[in-house]
């Protein structure tokens, strides 16, 4: 007997694979996630604060992985990061792998992309992460039954019991 046969016997259905199709909420839940773990609070600001370079490699190729989903896939430019010279480190990795294909090749390939990508998308990767900052702070307040308002005479953000 096979392992599908096992799973005939049942007699449901079941879906493989199933993964939230809603790429937004998959990077905000991401991002204040690194914010409830990682984000430091200032008490001079009031704020939260988590800064890209703070994270750590992985956790910056999930968000940016999530990011790439958000925004449909448009990888056109984003691997070239900065630098979109003829000359450009992704076209001298890429072409030095397509003339010799070894790992040392396949790896710098790898690791220079992966730069780039981070590179072009790192300030909308940070403000991703800025949104989250204020989102947690927001839901902190709620917990402790605080709100937040504006005050008039200063424009400052001010904070008080419900």
């Amino acid at each position: 007997m096979t392992l599908r046969d096992r799973f005939d016997k049942l007699n449901t259905h079941y879906v493989k694979g199933l993964t939230n199709l809603n790429h937004q909420k998959n990077l905000e839940f991401y991002a204040r996630d690194l914010v409830a773990h990682y984000a430091k609070y200032d008490k001079y600001s009031g704020m939260y604060n988590l800064f890209l370079c703070d994270i750590s490699d992985s956790d910056q190729n999930e968000l940016a992985r999530l990011y790439i989903d958000y925004t449909d896939r448009e990888l056109n430019e984003c691997v070239h990061g900065n630098d979109f010279s003829i000359d450009n480190e992704y076209t001298c990795a890429l072409l030095a792998m397509l003339k010799d294909n070894t790992l040392e090749n396949r790896e710098r390939f790898a690791e220079i992309t992966r730069n780039n990508i981070i590179n072009y998308y790192k300030k909308s990767l940070q403000k991703v992460i800025d949104t989250a900052c204020e989102d947690y702070l927001m839901s902190m307040y709620n917990e402790n039954d605080m709100y937040s308002y504006i005050d008039q005479s200063s424009g400052d953000v001010m904070t008080s019991k419900y």
